[in-house]
């Protein structure tokens, strides 16, 4: 949360009370110091225990705008404000609001940059690229390129909430835009770059993604929110998966479980989808590692919370994983319902990687119940999807595998197909 230090440091000699009795059990004494020299920015649950020892109300530490301000500024303040507490909703009302007046084109420039932002966060991709393309062409009109080009990174957002691969390119195109400008906020460069990095994994491609992640760790510098930190070391932790590297791996996605449960009870249901999406790939790390008890645990805990968000999207992933579960127990029967279930899950909530996903994994269980023209339907499905979708690393991982389910049948004459 963006506050004034000083405030806070006031408010505790006012208050005649100790470092230490500020932070009681819940924080560290050096966790409130550093909040008061303003080297860290406390995250919303560590401002209210603060302003609840300290007796007053956390808003008394946030940077005040002038109430009388109608400016495109004060607006993209309270808007960010929003966004920032994951209030999304409430940021959508407040945008669309003052879309509806007679407001100048910055404003409208201001309401739809964080409106499309809201949106990308509440699942709504289209809805929220129709928004940031207009706010990039309104901010390009205004002479604000460094407004352009957030709406541009979040653009890349909605694209990577459809699976769309043009999102790496949308996603370079800003951070570029951005880089080329003077003045710039530490904080914006971090996120596009955290950003750029989600999507190269989302294509498979996760060198080029660590880097990026860890170059907004230091591009961020001392000061970070938990929410981002835990987002950089949940996505380092799937390069290092997709790396090989396993034992990193569950040591960062870790890591970053707690960090999220720290924040996943204040925020809004709609944004509660942080934690168990972590859990989720916690989860599967846990599998490669022999721990499929603890692994179905952590997959049950985040089917509930995304119930409880009522957010359809993402369920078929952890149904998939479910049903990875069900095989390596040998209960082939679940894990073909479990399998189809997300097949479903997916197309409802259009998420075509998920689909292409599932029909592979369709594809391995059926070939494990010797269901072989079953099988090969399967995979020659999800090879098309991933075709589609122009991602050539999944493909050629969906052709392993099906190749591999070949050989252990011994179909030579379809191998030799494949070698054709």
């Amino acid at each position: 949360m963006p506050i004034d230090p000083e405030a806070v440091r006031q408010a505790r000699l006012k208050a005649g009370l100790s470092l230490a009795q500020v932070a009681g059990t819940e924080l560290t004494r050096q966790a409130v110091h550093l909040i008061e020299t303003g080297k860290v920015r406390p995250s919303l649950r560590s401002l209210r225990i603060i302003a609840l020892r300290l007796g007053v109300a956390p808003q008394a530490f946030q940077l005040a705008a002038d109430g009388d301000d109608d400016s495109a500024e004060r607006w993209a303040s309270e808007l960010e404000r929003l966004c920032d507490w994951q209030r999304y909703q409430e940021a959508v009302e407040v945008a669309q609001g003052l879309l509806a007046r007679d407001s100048g084109t910055s404003e409208r420039a201001v309401a739809n940059l964080f409106l499309g932002r809201a949106l990308v966060h509440l699942g709504q991709a289209d809805e929220a690229l129709r928004h940031l393309r207009r706010a990039v062409r309104l901010f390009h009109g205004e002479d604000d390129p460094w407004s352009a080009a957030e709406a541009r990174d979040w653009e890349a957002g909605a694209l990577a909430l459809k699976e769309d691969p043009r999102a790496v390119t949308v996603s370079e195109d800003a951070l570029r835009r951005y880089r080329a400008l003077e003045p710039r906020r530490p904080e914006v460069e971090a996120r596009m770059l955290e950003h750029l990095a989600a999507v190269l994994s989302q294509h498979g491609e996760f060198a080029k993604a660590h880097g990026s992640y860890a170059e907004a760790l230091y591009v961020a510098g001392p000061v970070l929110d938990l929410v981002r930190l835990a987002r950089i070391y949940h996505g380092m932790s799937g390069c290092h998966a997709r790396l090989g590297e396993t034992r990193r791996a569950i040591e960062m996605a870790s890591r970053a479980v707690a960090l999220y449960a720290v924040e996943h009870d204040l925020r809004p249901l709609p944004a509660r989808i942080d934690l168990p999406r972590i859990e989720n790939d916690l989860g599967m790390l846990l599998m490669l590692d022999g721990q499929v008890d603890r692994a179905e645990e952590l997959f049950l805990s985040a089917l509930d919370r995304l119930e409880e968000a009522g957010m359809r999207r993402l369920r078929s992933y952890v149904t998939l994983s479910l049903a990875d579960v069900a095989q390596a127990r040998g209960r082939m029967d679940d894990a073909v319902e479990l399998v189809e279930r997300a097949i479903q899950q997916a197309g409802e909530s259009e998420e075509p990687m998920a689909l292409a996903v599932a029909h592979q994994q369709l594809g391995q269980v059926r070939a494990a119940r010797q269901e072989h023209a079953l099988a090969d339907a399967a995979f020659d499905r999800a090879l098309a999807m991933w075709t589609d979708l122009g991602l050539e690393a999944q493909r050629d991982e969906c052709q392993a595998a099906q190749q591999r389910a070949l050989e252990a049948r011994g179909d030579v004459a379809r191998l030799e197909r494949f070698a054709g």
